[in-house]
């Protein structure tokens, strides 16, 4: 099976154009690895892929996870024959059950004798006589076509193709630098980390519960999120921090209308110790700004204050329901709907502070024992590399086993 692959955002980036599209054959390489032999080449601002799988339904469903790709087709490779590319343009349309069609020619490789409007019109002809030929009525529409046969005339071959179909757009994953995404088992931040990988960044993984404080559901939940997110970008190094001890010591000394947000303002110290070691250069956050009380303008520049990174929140615009239309769409949707608490759930007041204040919270801090429980968390966090490797499933390596703090309760 051959596809021509189309992109046009990668095709604005001037004298980078190449560092993207090498990007973007390495990860098309990752995507069909486990399906044999992948053959990758460039073709005049395109590329072919063959492979030797001929599942076309599996082609799809993991072209639809390929960032950088606008669009693609299934296609054949022929000669630049005329009597060639003609039986397989026929070939496209006797596989489809169209009753008008079109065809539509490129000639970037001017060595062709025939000029593209000469070829549409004689490919044209030889598929309605086809067709005659065979009983078929077949009529020829150039407005608006069911079914399109293109050719294109590239680097000494022909490409012939039907239907187009749609890829995911975007910039090839690894393009766009690293950074540390903060993922709970909701319905936000997996859809934050889903859409910062389309735009180009690699996202390490961050997530925080209160085990064992709660039950394991929250942390069996984000692994399976990772799992899931890691077939967009391949691999992905996932963070899986203990944060009971310091949710104890903030709710030990602090008024409980600001707990979740002093929660938020540990998370991030913790995340940017993260993003020092992963060499991240930017956190990423599921917030969408009024969905809860943490999430006002006021309390969002309270958190941000923690912060020497810039905090990236690529939902805070959207609202619930599109946040639940695109994972039902990638895939995480059914995973967040299971019922589990987590820790920003544990220990939370009835009446959270919508407008907190800096200057209050900066004493709060002060009184509080943090800078030790925080590095403890850090050296304690349990650390899985995860590699997708298609059919063979998700490869899990924990690479740093946890070091399971002392808690209160225990004592």
């Amino acid at each position: 099976m051959k596809l021509v692959i189309h992109y046009h955002e990668i095709a604005l980036k001037g004298r980078n154009r190449n560092v993207f599209v090498q990007r973007l054959v390495r990860n098309l390489r990752s995507t069909f690895q486990d399906l044999g032999r992948v053959s990758v080449r460039t073709l005049f601002g395109r590329l072919t892929v063959t492979l030797a799988s001929e599942d076309a339904e599996e082609v799809h469903r993991r072209m639809s996870g390929v960032f950088g790709v606008a669009n693609y087709s299934l296609v054949e490779e022929v000669a630049q024959d005329f009597s060639e590319i003609a039986q397989a343009a026929w070939r496209q349309v006797q596989e489809s059950p169209a009753r008008t069609f079109a065809v539509r020619c490129r000639r970037p490789d001017k060595n062709f004798p025939m000029g593209s409007m000469d070829m549409e019109r004689e490919v044209g002809a030889f598929i309605w006589r086809a067709a005659r030929d065979e009983g078929r009525e077949l009529k020829v529409d150039l407005t608006r076509p069911e079914l399109t046969v293109r050719l294109e005339i590239v680097n000494g071959t022909a490409l012939v193709s039907g239907p187009r179909y749609q890829g995911p757009g975007g910039l090839p994953v690894g393009t766009a630098g690293r950074i540390v995404g903060l993922l709970s088992s909701g319905f936000d931040s997996p859809v934050a980390c889903w859409n910062l990988m389309k735009r180009g960044a690699d996202v390490v993984m961050c997530h925080f519960h209160s085990h064992p404080f709660t039950d394991q559901a929250s942390l069996e939940n984000c692994r399976q999120l990772a799992d899931v997110l890691t077939r967009f970008q391949y691999r992905t190094r996932l963070y899986l921090v203990a944060f009971a001890p310091v949710q104890e010591e903030i709710l030990s000394l602090t008024p409980s209308e600001l707990r979740m947000i002093l929660y938020r303002r540990s998370m991030i110290r913790i995340a940017q110790a993260v993003a020092r070691r992963e060499r991240a250069q930017a956190l990423l956050t599921g917030e969408s700004l009024g969905q809860v009380a943490s999430q006002t303008l006021t309390n969002l520049a309270v958190i941000d204050q923690a912060a020497t990174v810039p905090v990236l929140r690529p939902l805070i615009g959207a609202d619930k329901e599109e946040i639940m239309v695109r994972a039902r769409q990638i895939g995480t949707y059914e995973l967040s709907a299971q019922p589990y608490e987590d820790c920003c759930s544990l220990m939370v007041a009835r009446h959270p502070a919508t407008r907190a204040e800096l200057e209050q919270v900066l004493r709060l801090e002060e009184a509080l024992d943090l800078t030790e429980i925080e590095k403890s968390a850090l050296e304690g966090a349990e650390v899985v590399d995860l590699k997708w490797r298609g059919q063979a499933g998700m490869l899990r390596k924990v690479i740093q086993e946890p070091v399971v703090p002392r808690l209160r309760g225990d004592l």
